[in-house]
């Protein structure tokens, strides 16, 4: 018995809860999974529907907003579409930043683009502007590429083990697997 009246001779306790360890230095949150349609679909039609209104406001067309909304929906469902046919051979991850994220940003902004010329040289006089595709597509790479971005830090950070924490439950699997046999 020590001065301060605690017992330091006791033996501390085994940790008795075992999470499992991430499974990979790049992503360990993907765990042999395909692309969270779940999070995927509605996350980017709010950021495509943010875009679309942040870009009517600016060039003062928010009266005309519908136009840029369905664009906007049609961009982005070619943009998941071509995405999962290139990438279905490997692990689609469309959550992530890189590479999955980045090709849909890409493929968004290409279609909206070409969308949004086609109806203006179909039912405006309206010049085509390179100042609308440079707003826009910097734009949907903050949005699209933002979430990507948050949501794997969020999730790396989740999965981080610190390593002494690691290697006691290592020692503790070990120990269980001795007292098993």
């Amino acid at each position: 018995m020590s001065t301060d009246g605690h017992d330091r001779s006791a033996r501390p306790q085994a940790i008795s809860f075992a999470p499992a360890l991430p499974d990979g230095a790049d992503c360990p949150w993907t765990r042999d999974r395909r692309t969270r349609w779940w999070l995927v679909v509605p996350a980017d039609l709010v950021a495509v529907a943010l875009v679309a209104l942040f870009g009517a406001a600016s060039t003062r067309t928010l009266g005309q907003v519908i136009t840029p909304l369905w664009q906007a929906a049609i961009a982005v469902a070619v943009a998941w579409a071509a995405t999962w046919c290139i990438r279905r051979r490997r692990p689609d991850h469309l959550e992530m930043a890189l590479p999955d994220g980045l090709v849909v940003v890409g493929l968004t902004w290409a279609t909206w683009t070409v969308l949004r010329e086609l109806t203006l040289a179909a039912f405006s006089d309206v010049p085509a502007s390179a100042s609308w595709a440079l707003m826009t597509g910097t734009f949907l790479l903050v949005f699209l590429g933002g979430w990507r971005w948050l949501y794997g830090y969020v999730r790396a950070h989740d999965s981080l083990t610190p390593k002494p924490v690691a290697r006691r439950l290592a020692e503790q699997a070990e120990r269980q697997e001795q007292e098993g046999r």
